[in-house]
């Protein structure tokens, strides 16, 4: 495309809609603009760009926006970042409530520097794309991360690009295009089977996650064969496996290399680079018939193969519960013999992890270990009932709700 069919634009930014494509975010396909904008403010650091820019007193001359047409919309492509901050100044009503009180105001006569914005008008989508593949590798741009870098080649196969076209558009060989694509399908699958909760959520959709340990366990030996693992001529995953078996193996995989314990007192997975598959799998126990799984977190999260127990050692290698006589169980002296009888990864991970602590070394992390499992444990009951959009929606409605005891009791009976 000639660069004389880009048009040159004058246009209100709050008239702009920021793109759900944006590489720099992991949003839903339907994503609403307060959720985009709520991701971007979490991860890219528009707080301070915003305050910059009420300090300097408007944006920094030759800071122009790459936008398209779209169904009489124009859609951000390249400064979806200065495009959120500048809402946010013009429309405070944008920011979400919990940064309302981070943001500073913007005087009259910023507001009215702000208001319009020259912009770079390109064609269609594509043709914008050599501009800012150039942009996102020079100094003073933030770069895009691997996972970024994964997302937008994965975004450009779908689109109906080739890998040869895809591979000149970014400047990337054939064989890492394509390595890319398939680490980001692995790594998107696990978010759209569900099964997280809203914390364990917004750790696998932070920018600033680092997605190795998980894609690299992979291409171990024995890994994609195990799992049934292959992928068809557009590179979306697909397994020769029963579908809720495969979930439930794919489920236990991202836990383990990308979900924190919680409670510990030095929260990290459980497994890391130097995992090997027959430790990652000897602590899981697929369930017949379900969508969920019951991992057997090792001793710590600094990653050991040994299971939590010799009895699940025995019942891991043999198919039994063994045969031998079972000794008298000793009174606790903190929980070490408390045992999770629900099917919640969470509660499960911290009963392993409280059955193991030093509580006479260790009284602080003791203290965190139980009220997580009590904070969990409540959790889980509210939405066993279904209720907790009903606490949400509570607490939302009562800013001190925190504080006032019968919200529990409103959620849970």
């Amino acid at each position: 495309m000639s660069p004389t069919a880009w048009k040159e634009g004058l246009l209100s930014r709050l008239n702009i809609k920021l793109d759900i494509e944006n590489p720099r975010i992991e949003v839903p396909h339907d994503a609403s603009q307060a959720h985009i904008i709520e991701r971007l403010i979490l991860h890219d650091k528009i707080i301070q760009l915003a305050n910059s820019i009420v300090e300097f007193g408007g944006l920094m001359p030759g800071e122009r926006i790459i936008v398209y047409k779209q169904k009489n919309q124009y859609i951000v492509l390249e400064g979806n970042r200065r495009v959120t901050a500048c809402q946010l100044l013009l429309n405070p009503k944008l920011i979400p409530v919990k940064y309302k009180r981070s943001i500073k105001s913007a005087p009259p006569l910023v507001k009215e520097a702000l208001k319009k914005i020259k912009v770079d008008i390109a064609p269609a989508r594509e043709d914008s794309e050599s501009v800012i593949t150039k942009r996102h590798t020079e100094v003073g741009i933030i770069k895009w991360n691997t996972s970024a870098k994964m997302r937008r080649a994965s975004r450009l196969l779908d689109a109906g690009y080739d890998l040869e076209q895809i591979a000149e558009k970014l400047g990337a060989s054939k064989a890492n295009i394509r390595k890319a694509i398939r680490e980001y399908r692995l790594f998107r699958y696990v978010i759209d089977i569900g099964g997280w909760s809203d914390s364990e959520l917004d750790i696998l959709t932070d920018q600033t996650l680092k997605t190795n340990p998980y894609t690299r366990f992979f291409t171990l030996t024995g890994v994609k064969e195990r799992l049934g693992l292959s992928f068809d001529e557009n590179d979306h995953v697909v397994t020769t496996l029963d579908v809720s078996l495969f979930n439930q193996y794919m489920r236990h995989i991202a836990r383990s290399f990308l979900i924190p314990i919680p409670g510990s007192p030095k929260p990290k997975p459980s497994a890391n680079t130097r995992s090997t598959p027959d430790e990652v799998f000897a602590v899981f126990e697929p369930v017949a018939g379900g969508n969920e799984s019951r991992p057997l977190y090792p001793k710590s999260a600094s990653n050991t193969s040994t299971p939590q127990s010799a009895q699940q050692s025995e019942r891991l290698s043999t198919g039994t519960a063994g045969r031998s006589r079972p000794k008298a169980a000793k009174a606790s002296v903190f929980f070490e013999n408390l045992v999770c009888s629900i099917g919640d990864e969470r509660c499960i991970a911290l009963t392993n992890e409280i059955t193991k602590v030093d509580v006479t070394n260790m009284p602080i992390a003791a203290s965190m270990l139980l009220r997580g499992i009590f904070e969990s444990s409540l959790e889980y009951q509210i939405r066993s009932r279904k209720k907790y959009r009903d606490l949400c929606e509570y607490i939302k409605a009562n800013n001190d709700g925190i504080a006032k005891t019968p919200y529990v009791a409103c959620c849970v009976k």
